[in-house]
């Protein structure tokens, strides 16, 4: 496709050269100033279509540098993988979270809840390596407002995911839950 494409280019190129060389004994008429402007037009587009040629042949090229297979690693690529065992992350099941030391709590100052999760979704457990490659090849659709309502003086916005934003005067807070928002509402009190 890009030759024939090419070879037309070339082709309106070279016409609109020879009539815009034609053009200059009979410049003074009127049909010089037709070829004159004819050449300029053929010309023109002649270039125009040998740049989309141009581009046809880089667009084929990178179809199929994305279609060939990964190349061979190199050597010094074969003895670095050799060296470190290789990822399975099918078989490596969910990650778990580490206990926090009592000492590293109490150097910190920081306190936690047994019953607090950490990094868990709404499954109970920590997603694995496949399931956060999937979600980010294939993101959700972005979740619609249900509802909108104000209470308190708080507005408070209802998503189809079952998130919660709340618009208060200490701030704008948003909630992946009406569990977690409840949550919240009662350590407030």
């Amino acid at each position: 496709m890009a030759i024939f494409v090419f070879v037309v280019g070339s082709l309106l190129t070279i016409l609109g050269c020879g009539s815009l060389l034609a053009s200059l004994d009979l410049l003074p008429t009127e049909v010089g100033i037709l070829y004159a402007g004819c050449g300029t037009v053929a010309a023109s587009s002649g270039l125009i279509v040998l740049s989309i040629a141009a581009l046809i042949r880089r667009v084929d090229a990178l179809g199929r540098a994305w279609r060939a297979p990964a190349p061979e690693p190199t050597p010094f690529e074969t003895l670095a993988s050799e060296s470190e065992p290789p990822l399975e992350p099918e078989s490596a099941g969910p990650i778990e979270a580490p206990e926090p030391s009592p000492e590293r709590s109490a150097a910190f100052g920081e306190s936690f809840a047994e019953d607090e999760p950490i990094n868990e979704n709404r499954a109970g457990h920590l997603p694995t390596l496949a399931e956060v490659e999937h979600a980010l090849v294939e993101p959700g659709a972005a979740p619609t407002l249900v509802g909108r309502y104000t209470a308190g003086g708080a507005n408070y916005m209802i998503f189809s995911d079952g998130t919660i934003e709340a618009e208060t005067e200490q701030g704008a807070f948003r909630f992946a839950s009406m569990g977690d928002f409840k949550a919240y509402i009662a350590g407030r009190k």
